[in-house]
């Protein structure tokens, strides 16, 4: 009876449905033994990639897999009306993208036995966890991007007699653990080879006085040392803080090269990073990038499109969100069939006590455009007919 009660109560106010198993609308099955729960419907990365992976792997369960996808509109309250909503409809388990923490998704699903697939981002609170994390191996995506960073410096001739300038930018640092693991793994490949750089937006010291960390190594010391360190350089995953940061280093820079080196958390600050930059009455020559989700600006930049893709992007960490899709739904259908749920998959270490889920990642970059048709082109991941790729000939490619 409390169920129902909850069932009514909460049904009533939830909003952003969008997909039900079988065509059926929400309140109309018999019942839901998997539910997703993802950010905000708005979005191209949640409503035409996650989400329509989603759909795609989950209606292929067929038959004793009913499912529902929810999106919460940014709304933290409406994320965990959602979630009580598909508990209440009878869920085994929730994969839940969270929007902030995503305490009070762990706390209402465990209170009703419901298991926790965190995907993407980490949900937790201070005393539980998700049951299963399903991510990229964020500490290798930082690696990616700072390894690209030094390796192009080092092909540009820099040396420690002859250094390039260095520019460091984060992700939001609240982002636990994504944004601290993206930085620690950049700073593996760049703490050894700081003195390739001057650090021209920040003061050198904070970087320079980082431990050398490692995945294997990683403690609670260096969450803290690094999260200390990317404060002033948080740019929350936002474009827009993010060229407001970079016009300020604008501002008030003081070049010692032609050439600069940027560490960009993710594609969409990267580009709002360059922009930026592009601005300064002497443009540097040379500009080296980092980034990672292949978006489209990114994907255009990287096939010689510098109009499309505001300027020159010289990497990104190619994360294929259908595989990650693929990891968080083979486990929920492991729990829903009595299984392990890692079953089948490529595990990590444990973050947080949750059990790791790891998909593989690509990185790309703008030096190799084959690589880039041959990955995401010719695969059919993106359609070389999309307005944001009308500029491209993609004939020397296929």
């Amino acid at each position: 009876m409390k169920r129902f009660l909850v069932a009514l109560l909460v049904l009533s106010v939830v909003s952003g449905f969008a997909f039900a198993s079988g065509g059926q609308e929400s309140g109309k099955s018999g019942g839901v033994k998997i539910g997703v729960v993802l950010p905000d419907a708005s979005e191209e990365r949640w409503a035409n990639q996650d989400g329509a992976f989603f759909k795609k792997e989950l209606d292929a369960l067929g038959a004793g897999y009913e499912y529902e996808i929810l999106f919460s509109e940014g709304d933290e309250s409406k994320e965990k009306q959602n979630v009580e909503a598909l508990i209440a409809r009878g869920a085994k388990v929730i994969i839940i993208t969270s929007q902030g923490s995503g305490a009070n998704v762990v706390a209402a699903a465990h209170a009703e036995g419901v298991t926790v697939i965190a995907h993407d981002r980490m949900a937790k609170s201070s005393n539980d966890v998700a049951d299963y994390y399903t991510t990229f191996n964020s500490w290798n995506v930082g690696k990616a991007m700072g390894k690209h960073l030094v390796d192009a410096a080092l092909a540009e001739g820099v040396t420690p007699n002859n250094k390039a300038d260095l520019a460091i930018f984060a992700g939001r640092v609240a982002d636990w653990p994504n944004a601290t693991y993206f930085f620690g793994g950049a700073f593996e490949e760049l703490q050894p080879n700081l003195d390739l750089f001057n650090i021209v937006n920040q003061d050198a010291a904070t970087f320079k006085a980082l431990p050398l960390y490692t995945e294997a190594t990683f403690n609670a010391a260096a969450k803290d040392a690094l999260q200390g360190a990317m404060q002033s350089i948080d740019t929350d995953w936002n474009p827009e803080t993010a060229g407001i940061k970079a016009a300020g280093v604008v501002a008030q820079i003081k070049k010692t090269s032609d050439k600069i080196f940027v560490l960009a958390p993710n594609d969409d600050t990267s580009a709002a990073i360059r922009l930026e930059f592009a601005k300064m009455a002497t443009p540097y020559a040379k500009y080296f990038t980092t980034g990672q989700d292949a978006s489209n600006v990114t994907l255009a930049s990287l096939m010689g499109d510098t109009v499309t893709g505001k300027g020159t992007q010289t990497m990104t960490v190619f994360k294929d969100t259908s595989k990650l899709v693929h990891d968080s739904v083979m486990i929920a259908k492991n729990i829903v069939d009595g299984k392990p749920g890692l079953t089948g998959l490529s595990s990590g270490p444990s973050i947080d006590g949750a059990q790791t889920a790891y998909s593989p990642i690509d990185t790309l970059l703008a030096s190799n455009p084959q690589l880039t048709y041959d990955t995401i082109f010719k695969t059919g991941y993106k359609s070389e007919t999309h307005p944001d790729f009308a500029s491209i000939d993609f004939s020397p490619y296929k």
